[in-house]
């Protein structure tokens, strides 16, 4: 151990709780984008990749940030005409001011390590980072055992600095100083107004500040490829609008209507910017892959995504700029911080702490990122409400469980108020074990440090049983719930960890079952078990993940039934113990009997793994027998039955107002609205009702965008329904314009007045009816070719019995720009998915669509055109998943993996009669 500097430093050496090394993360070398004439000295070097997060995070939550954005813009104009005493220079900037001036703005001069010699003695890096704290105003301790750390009390966090010197220069110089204080008051999450400022850096300023790193890192690597004339097309124009923007100056205008105006040309310029970047990024992607063949789009989107990770609050994005060397920051090897608060109930401000550990120069072990990356959700931990007896992570968790029903709401799935209170005990646990570890089992009176690194470990196995009437929507939450579970856990604790999903039917012949689940020994293992363990960490990923394992269909347990669901439950105890052999004759201890577990099993099951999440599916109860078997395993000792239904009554009205009013405000980003629903929900399955709401957002938009309005700050519309007529009236209840709506054929939803709401569509119809003048209802075709450039529909699949025809149509889509084609696709033979067992290498349909999907932009919606020829019945069979509403997924899918259907057109030649299964799925027959 390496003694402090001094005897003084000695001294002040505080026994602050030591923070166990932690040993999870099992590491993965993946190349990382750095210059060609490093490549060969680095190759031992890890990167600092990452795999994205769902799409659907940053649209649930830019959406609600800017929708609260107005209120927050009135909030600075308070603080721009009355000053602002937290802000860096004392005269009151704008909080877009203050969050530009953490980033684009020269770091303040008090933060530049005048000394920081990389042979230093660690004991010297310790005092010099400690007296930058103490300089700034700080109230610090020094702790040297079990590793070097420094401690910054919080209390000391809201006491302010005064100017007050009639020298100028001691008074320049204490400005400079309480620069200084405020930015690491910002790093630390601990500024004044650090909620707002969070909020204005999500949703208007992360993905521009993202995106001038990640050209900034390409202009340091490859600038020869900067340079070219394609790329400088693409980026120089947003360049220069960004410079414009940020050299703007300060809103200091002594009117306080001129500056808020001022405030919010300058954040809808940036927002602008910020809804540039997935295109561009797509775009300057595809010319740098084109330029330089080596350069895979893979490699380039793991370099944004890690910038993205590493700048996923405004705190890390000013804890980067002060530990980065290109910024003349400070540059201290630091590894863990750890958050040491008063126990509940008693809460003693001068003891709470925040602990910063150095590296330990003797520790062998890798960690994902070389970085020191914090917890998003660090504002709410260290700004909790202390009047409440609470753990510090209780508002976090509770703030996880929301993002989750937002998210299922986002996706178009409904959990009533009785599913949300089953649902919400076992994720509240499972989220909370993933903070505070080990520590997890309803101990309320846990004060153990707090680790405030961005990380997830579960230590609570999660395990559900979804039962119910078939068509209950069971299926359905297993397909969102991971998605959900991953959006929250990128969103408040971690953006680098990955869920991912593995589906297992359970309703199959016992024999067959037994051998998809059995462990092989051999290197080519493309079992269940194999794939579910492999899942969690695959070549791409710089730190383990989560699993999701969804064993669909659970039989039923009738006597002579194959399968049955005692046989099944046994089968998955045996197997997940890590058992071989026949489950039914081996009366093992897991199974009820007796003998001893075979020696090494523990290693080859998944029995103890939490990071491995099982939901059950099924239109059967779970027997006790079969609880009682499961149970014996760690994994299912706290399986949670929870009964499915469909949503009806007033829960299924409530569902359709929620998702039209998300779908509004998404769509016209707007802050309020209003709606006055009356409209037949229906009953059962909620895909219909959804795909009527999703046409119906449509027009609406259609209706508000025709009004003679420039800014749809909020929206109040009307939407009845008469039975009788079968017309749906839409009307605007602030300009009183109005749209008739019928239902026509397959449930779809048409202006009783025909009207051109996307010329493309207007043009490929026109182009038809050349080649086609006896074209049957070309105004439903238009129609529908709206949704399709809408994305409203997903997917929309056309069918016709003229070959001709479909062709003509795939045709004329495809000279559109931006839309890609697949032609003459006959299943029969032509793979639609790879099976199992089948090579990575095998051609199919469902890869050659994500491809077409990937080289459009990972971020941005790829318009794809599918043509497929049925000549049989058995070829329309294999083709029903591919088409169906939902995301197509195998036994080795992830959420980023997963085919979703928008943006995709399937124009679909039918030979013969059209088979109930795909007529049930068309949006339209021609």
């Amino acid at each position: 151990m390496v003694a402090p500097s001094s005897p003084a430093a000695a001294a002040l050496t505080n026994n602050c709780t030591a923070a166990a090394e932690s040993s999870d993360d099992v590491m993965r070398p993946t190349k990382r984008l750095k210059p060609r004439e490093e490549e060969s000295a680095e190759q031992h070097r890890r990167g600092h990749l990452i795999s994205s997060s769902s799409s659907l995070s940053s649209s649930v939550a830019s959406s609600r940030c800017i929708n609260s954005l107005s209120s927050s813009l009135d909030n600075s104009s308070s603080a721009v005409a009355g000053g602002d005493n937290s802000s860096d220079d004392g005269g009151g900037p704008s909080s877009i001011d203050l969050c530009f001036s953490r980033l684009f703005h020269a770091l303040p001069q008090t933060l530049i390590a005048a000394n920081n010699k990389s042979d230093a003695f660690a004991a010297d890096k310790v005092s010099a980072f400690r007296s930058q704290w103490i300089n700034h105003g700080f109230r610090t301790t020094v702790v040297s055992s079990p590793r070097c750390a420094v401690s910054v009390y919080l209390d000391s966090c809201g006491t302010q600095q005064r100017i007050a010197s009639s020298n100028e220069k001691s008074a320049q110089d204490a400005m400079h100083q309480e620069a200084g204080r405020q930015f690491l008051l910002t790093c630390i999450a601990m500024h004044s107004h650090q909620l707002q400022l969070e909020d204005l850096y999500k949703s208007v300023v992360q993905k521009s500040w993202c995106f001038k790193l990640f050209l900034d890192k390409l202009a340091c690597v490859r600038e020869a490829d900067m340079r070219e004339e394609s790329v400088c097309d693409v980026v120089n124009d947003w360049k220069d609008e960004l410079d414009m923007v940020i050299g703007g100056g300060k809103c200091d205008s002594s009117s306080s209507k001129d500056a808020v105006n001022t405030i919010k040309k300058k954040v809808l310029l940036l927002q602008e910017l910020s809804n540039k970047v997935p295109s561009m990024l797509s775009i300057l992607i595809v010319k740098l892959t084109d330029i330089d063949h080596s350069l895979r789009t893979e490699q380039l989107m793991q370099e944004y995504n890690r910038i993205e990770w590493e700048n996923s609050s405004l705190a890390n994005a000013c804890l980067q700029r002060w530990l980065s060397p290109s910024s003349k920051g400070c540059q201290y090897e630091l590894d863990q911080v750890y958050f040491k608060f008063s126990p509940p109930g008693r809460y003693l401000p001068k003891y709470e702490r925040i602990t910063i550990y150095f590296k330990d120069d003797n520790d062998q072990e890798e960690r994902s990122s070389n970085k020191l990356v914090l917890i998003p959700s660090l504002t709410q931990i260290l700004n909790r409400d202390t009047t409440k007896a609470s753990h510090p992570i209780d508002t976090v968790v509770q703030d996880m469980i929301q993002t989750t029903w937002d998210t299922l709401l986002h996706n178009g799935y409904y959990v009533d108020q009785t599913r949300k209170d089953q649902l919400a005990s076992p994720l509240s646990k499972f989220y909370t074990s993933g903070l505070i570890g080990e520590n997890a089992s309803g101990n309320t009176n846990n004060v153990m440090p707090l680790l405030l690194n961005a990380h997830f470990a579960p230590t609570y196995p999660l395990s559900l049983y979804l039962y119910g009437l078939a068509g209950s929507g069971k299926s359905s939450l297993v397909r969102n719930l991971f998605v959900a579970m991953n959006t929250a856990i990128a969103k408040h604790c971690d953006p680098e960890l990955l869920v991912r999903f593995v589906k297992q039917n359970l309703n199959k012949p016992h024999g067959t079952l037994e051998l998809e689940l059995e462990l092989r020994p051999n290197n080519n293992d493309y079992s269940v078990m194999s794939i579910i363990q492999g899942r969690r960490m695959t070549l791409t990923q710089s730190k383990p993940g989560l699993v999701v394992v969804g064993l669909e269909e659970m039989p039923s347990n009738v006597e002579g039934s194959d399968p049955r669901q005692c046989d099944v439950s046994s089968l998955l105890s045996y197997r997940f113990s890590g058992r071989k052999g026949d489950s039914k004759s081996g009366g093992g201890a897991i199974v009820g009997g007796t003998a001893a577990a075979p020696r090494n099993s523990s290693k080859r099951g998944i029995s103890g793994d939490a990071t491995i999440i099982t939901i059950f599916t099924s239109n059967y109860e779970l027997e006790p027998s079969s609880l009682e078997t499961l149970s014996k395993l760690e994994m299912f000792q706290n399986l949670c039955a929870v009964r499915v239904e469909a949503v009806s009554g007033r829960d299924r009205h409530s569902f359709a107002l929620s998702y039209l009013n998300q779908r509004l405000k998404e769509t016209l980003r707007c802050k309020n609205v209003t709606i006055d629903l009356e409209i037949a929900c229906g009953e059962g399955d909620t895909r219909p009702l959804v795909r009527y709401l999703r046409m119906l957002s449509f027009y609406i938009c259609a209706l508000l965008k025709q009004q003679p309005q420039s800014d749809f700050g909020s929206v109040d519309v009307s939407v009845t329904q008469d039975v009788n007529t079968n017309l749906t009236q839409i009307t605007s209840n602030q300009s009183g314009g109005s749209m008739q709506l019928k239902c026509g054929s397959f449930q779809n939803l048409y202006a009783a007045t025909p009207c051109v709401l996307d010329p493309r569509s207007s043009d490929i119809v026109v182009e038809m009816q050349k080649n086609h003048p006896d074209l049957a209802d070309p105004s439903d075709l238009c129609q529908i070719l709206d949704f399709y450039f809408a994305g409203t529909l997903a997917p929309v699949v056309i069918l016709s019995r003229s070959k001709e025809l479909i062709s003509d149509l795939t045709i004329v889509v495809s000279r559109l720009e931006g839309v890609k084609v697949i032609r003459n696709i006959d299943p029969s033979s032509y793979k639609i998915m790879r099976s199992l067992y089948d090579p990575s290498d095998t051609p199919n349909l469902r890869d050659d669509i994500l491809q077409l999907q990937r080289d459009g932009g990972v971020q941005s919606q790829s318009l794809v055109t599918i043509e497929l020829t049925c000549h049989t019945n058995d070829s329309q069979m294999i083709i029903r998943e591919i088409i169906e509403d939902t995301p197509s997924m195998t036994a080795f899918s992830s959420e980023r993996s997963a085919l979703y259907k928008d943006g995709l057109l399937f124009c679909v030649y039918v030979e013969g009669d059209i088979t109930p299964e795909i007529a049930s799925r068309a949006s339209l027959v021609i």
